[in-house]
């Protein structure tokens, strides 16, 4: 458990740093960089407030939870803080990416799919209890 919320969170700021920090040819990060960051910082942070959801019903110890807790707080403040930053960045001709391509990127690279596989199996876990006829 504690793997798949590491991963997902790292997979949140290097989405984040490859899209602002990582430039080529002496380019700048544009408005629509700062956007994909924000987007990708914001769904991390919604990924990991359903993994907090998931680790609380699987029965998780609490210190994974509070560690859950201090990762959707700073995805949520590198999100909120890349999309303050886009306000001020420099327009290029046309914008073609955004915050939905930061989100996007979040769910094709690999380091949520952990949380994702422990969602589904809370998911499941949670419909089989409730469906199951042997008492408690």
């Amino acid at each position: 458990m504690l793997v798949a919320v590491f991963l997902c969170w790292l997979n949140g700021i290097l989405v984040r740093t490859v899209t602002v920090d990582v430039q080529f040819l002496g380019e700048t990060a544009d408005r629509g960089d700062y956007r994909v960051a924000a987007g990708a910082g914001l769904m991390t942070a919604a990924l990991l407030v359903l993994g907090l959801v998931a680790l609380l019903s699987l029965g998780a110890p609490a210190w994974l939870g509070y560690l859950t807790g201090a990762g959707v707080a700073t995805q949520l403040a590198l999100g909120v803080t890349a999309w303050w930053s886009s306000r001020d960045a420099a327009d290029s001709l046309v914008v073609t990416r955004s915050a939905w391509d930061g989100v996007k990127d979040v769910f094709v690279l690999p380091g949520s799919w952990p949380l994702l596989f422990l969602l589904l199996v809370a998911v499941v876990v949670a419909l089989r209890g409730r469906s199951d006829p042997s008492p408690r």
